[in-house]
């Protein structure tokens, strides 16, 4: 799928013992849904897996390094189309940006599908359990 990179967004899946880690958004838009860290490009960015890096650190203090771009599609809120990119965590603990975040936890797949999600995130959390998006842990 081709994309604008200006009004591309990426979504970061940080995996530690088979359980994601999502945020709960504080902002008045999506107020009280979850997410995975995720977030704009940016023009400054040289690539999406820059994009991921940065906005990983951005919303939670972690560093990662992007392993691999697991699916494109078209975006539930302010850009037109996001990819959701698979990284492994390399150091760091979880330090919220509260102007973004206002809670964080490790789910399981089934627990993240009984939250109140992005249609984006839920879409894609849907598909893995149908076992119709592979997603090996990196």
């Amino acid at each position: 799928m081709k994309f604008d990179f200006s009004s591309h967004g990426i979504v970061a899946l940080v995996m530690k013992d088979d359980k994601f880690l999502l945020l709960e958004d504080a902002r008045k838009l999506m107020l009280g849904s979850w997410a995975p860290p995720h977030g704009r490009c940016k023009t400054s960015d040289s690539s999406e897996k820059e994009a991921v890096k940065r906005e990983v650190f951005e919303e939670t203090s972690l560093k990662v390094t992007p392993v691999k771009k697991v699916w494109t599609t078209k975006a539930d809120t302010k850009v037109k189309t996001v990819s959701f990119w698979l990284v492994r965590y390399l150091k760091g603990k979880v330090e919220l940006d509260k102007k973004e975040s206002s809670n964080f936890g490790w789910f399981t797949l089934d627990e993240a599908l009984n939250l109140k999600l992005y249609p984006g995130t839920k879409k894609f959390l849907t598909l893995v359990k149908s076992k119709k998006m592979l997603l090996l842990h990196p």
